[in-house]
């Protein structure tokens, strides 16, 4: 056999495996049969008055409550952007949400601009073929100001970012990330804004600090997302780590459609009735409150390793009583007791009964990814 024909076959052998490879990529990622997802199942999501409450809603007016999970820190938690890790969260966990965390500082977005901007991408990406709800997280943290300058100069220097920056030079990074995700999304029915994680250090109030703050993010949005289906829901952290959730009452953004809403975040082991207090408070007051993390153990994570569950029923059970959604911090694989993952966990979940649905195995999973798994699942 001639140097010819053997590379002709061995292209030929080469070109029959990605085939291969593509077809049975195709089939592991397809929707199984029956499966009705979330967007199809509850719409382009409003916030609608209800007995005086804002009521996250379907698209035909119902009230609806969205349980899912937060990525960790996409810098460090990457590997869960996979079709299989989506797959997984999609048809075996039944999420109805996925919150993308794109921290800012701590090697994220402010190093890496590009490269962070494109994991959203994916993740965006990723849950839009399942018809999951998806929340982009501008992850506020250290040094906790939304308004500091090392978020407020993050990105601008992006390509992707020039035609925006070229009509609005006075926009910060976060205008122009999140006008770009609204220019390039906004038609989507499913996509959520998080304009600033968990403020904190605050020096000044809300309506002196964050509402401005979170007036320009809001503003740039409803410039860029033109596609005449309706605004997507603007969620606005709030102060002490995203804890002083009735701040706004009185004092709120100005949306012409008012779809606005706030955050609360606690975490079982450390946040307890008084918190649930302001947020009821919020809710009897008008504001639409979304509880974009929550974590089993303590406020630290869990470095102690204990899991509440006693807590985190009493939270759960009060938020389906009073139809707030939450997203569970986090899809990442550590030793500590707020991880849904125990630290050497699969990559890629696989098909582990043969319905075609790809699964972590239960020895993967640790105490909160388990527990937490079982109530979005409604077990």
């Amino acid at each position: 056999m001639d140097n010819f024909t053997k590379f002709k076959n061995l292209c030929l052998i080469g070109l029959l495996f990605l085939l291969t490879a593509c077809v049975g990529g195709l089939k592991s990622h397809e929707k199984p049969e029956g499966f009705v997802s979330p967007v199809e199942k509850y719409g382009k999501i409003r916030l609608v008055e209800i007995d005086g409450r804002r009521r996250l809603c379907k698209e035909n007016g119902e009230p609806v409550q969205l349980k899912g999970m937060s990525t960790m820190g996409l810098q460090w938690e990457e590997w869960i952007l996979s079709e299989e890790a989506f797959d997984a969260l999609a048809y075996d966990w039944r999420c109805d949400v996925v919150r993308l965390a794109m921290y800012i500082t701590e090697g994220g977005y402010k190093d890496d601009p590009f490269g962070m901007l494109a994991k959203v991408e994916k993740g965006i990406k990723l849950a839009s073929d399942r018809g999951l709800y998806v929340i982009v997280d501008w992850h506020v943290l250290t040094p906790g100001d939304p308004n500091a300058n090392d978020y407020l100069n993050a990105g601008k220097s992006l390509s992707q970012y020039s035609a925006i920056k070229k009509d609005h030079p006075e926009y910060s990074g976060p205008e122009l990330f999140f006008a770009y995700l609204s220019q390039k999304y906004g038609d989507l029915p499913n996509i959520l804004w998080e304009t600033a994680n968990e403020p904190n250090k605050l020096s000044k109030s809300w309506s002196e600090s964050l509402l401005p703050y979170h007036q320009k993010i809001l503003n740039a949005v409803r410039l860029y997302d033109k596609d005449g289906l309706g605004d997507n829901i603007v969620i606005c952290g709030t102060g002490t780590w995203s804890q002083e959730v009735d701040a706004p009452i009185g004092n709120e953004a100005s949306d012409p459609e008012g779809q606005v809403m706030y955050t609360v975040h606690f975490y079982a082991g450390t946040h307890g009735q008084w918190l649930m207090d302001r947020v009821k408070n919020a809710l009897d007051r008008g504001l639409a409150v979304f509880c974009t993390e929550w974590g089993t153990s303590e406020a630290d994570g869990g470095q102690n390793g204990k899991v509440y569950i006693a807590e985190s029923e009493d939270w759960l059970d009060f938020f389906e009583a009073n139809g707030v959604s939450w997203c569970n911090w986090s899809l990442a694989r550590a030793a500590q007791s707020s991880a849904a993952f125990k630290p050497n966990a699969a990559s890629f979940p696989k098909d582990l009964d043969g319905d075609g649905v790809p699964n972590w195995k239960d020895s993967d999973l640790s105490a909160s990814g388990t527990y937490v798994r079982g109530r979005i699942r409604g077990e």
